[in-house]
């Protein structure tokens, strides 16, 4: 990444006017990615910000049924409204390809294979008051995100997505930088009318060895963008996207509304090592607007928090206190990069 030079002017390279250039690969057994990313931030001299990217990302760890390629881009405008505010426009068009399906996948992955195109527009409400963006010790980030897709910007899918994730962090005490950090998030996603599929196929249903005719139309959210929880980033008591609805086969399918919250202690072990105590639960439902936590799951764990190369790395450990016979499995070992807050 480079951000700071200035395309059009070869004098100022390296020294220029803020522009931020991303260009991103990585491969690997389970997912490859490929981004490049522009930002303009004084468009006409103001304090406006204009950039895009485009992006092919590959993945085959969501299911072990199918592979997932999305390939697309993505135009935005960002604005400072207020001095803790900032505001995000974005139009987005990607195809989501469900590749590679294997012949005994569930009936429910089965009807949404093949291509479907997704044109999107985005507005973002972002408030960041933070003292620093790694290993925070007071202040809050929130986001408020609204989507909608199809309808009038055309694409297969058609649906809006409503989602807040929020953190505050408060400072315990200042010996070995003692910290709390609280985190939520809520969503909700609904469909306005079904999704269309380029052809009437049909299949036999592995559960029933029954042929089932689908399409051009099938109701709902595409389930490759609903909610899921497990995981690093979540649920760390979990396997990956193994909490909320689950098909006959006890395949993840999403739901259309989550919760979440997670509680975090954290204090320097030896600098830059700190070791972290957390909570975490939360809930995925089929409907949208269903909020009941009848399906709740949660977890207790421990953590460390260090550098690699410069990057921030989480290694935790998850205990499950709850959960079923599919996604309750014992303690998890988690690692990720960058910050869940």
């Amino acid at each position: 990444t480079q951000s700071n030079f200035d395309l059009f002017n070869r004098r100022s390279f390296f020294q220029g006017d803020g522009q931020k250039f991303r260009l991103r690969f990585q491969i690997g057994s389970q997912s490859s990615e490929v981004i490049l990313a522009f930002e303009e931030p004084w468009l006409f001299e103001r304090e406006l910000a204009l950039g895009f990217q485009v992006f092919r990302q590959t993945s085959d760890y969501n299911s072990a049924y199918y592979t997932e390629i999305r390939t697309g881009g993505e135009l935005y405008l960002r604005k400072r409204l207020f001095n803790w505010l900032e505001g995000r426009m974005s139009y987005s068009y990607q195809v989501v390809g469900i590749q590679d399906v294997s012949g005994s996948a569930p009936l429910s992955i089965l009807v949404q294979s093949g291509n479907t195109t997704t044109s999107r527009l985005g507005l973002s409400l972002i408030q960041d008051t933070r003292d620093k963006l790694i290993n925070s010790t007071r202040g809050n980030y929130a986001v408020l995100d609204m989507n909608v897709a199809g309808g009038p910007l055309g694409g297969d899918n058609n649906y809006y997505k409503l989602e807040f994730r929020g953190s505050k962090f408060f400072p315990i005490a200042e010996f070995q930088e003692q910290v709390v950090a609280v985190l939520g998030r809520i969503g909700v996603a609904d469909s306005f009318g079904d999704s269309s599929k380029p052809t009437t196929r049909t299949i036999i249903d592995p559960a029933t060895g029954q042929p089932v005719t689908f399409g051009p139309f099938i109701p709902g959210v595409p389930f490759y963008d609903r909610f899921f929880l497990g995981g690093p980033q979540d649920l760390r008591g979990y396997e990956f996207r193994t909490v909320g609805p689950k098909d006959a086969t006890g395949e993840p399918i999403g739901g259309n509304s989550y919760g979440f919250v997670s509680v975090e202690y954290s204090f320097d072990l030896v600098k830059p090592v700190r070791m972290a105590f957390f909570y975490d639960g939360g809930f995925v439902n089929a409907d949208a607007y269903d909020f009941s936590p009848v399906d709740y799951n949660d977890n207790f764990g421990l953590g460390l928090r260090l550098f690699v190369a410069g990057a921030p790395l989480s290694l935790d450990f998850g205990v499950p206190l709850t959960g079923d016979k599919f996604n309750k499995k014992g303690t998890q070992f988690n690692f990720s990069f960058g910050t869940r807050f």
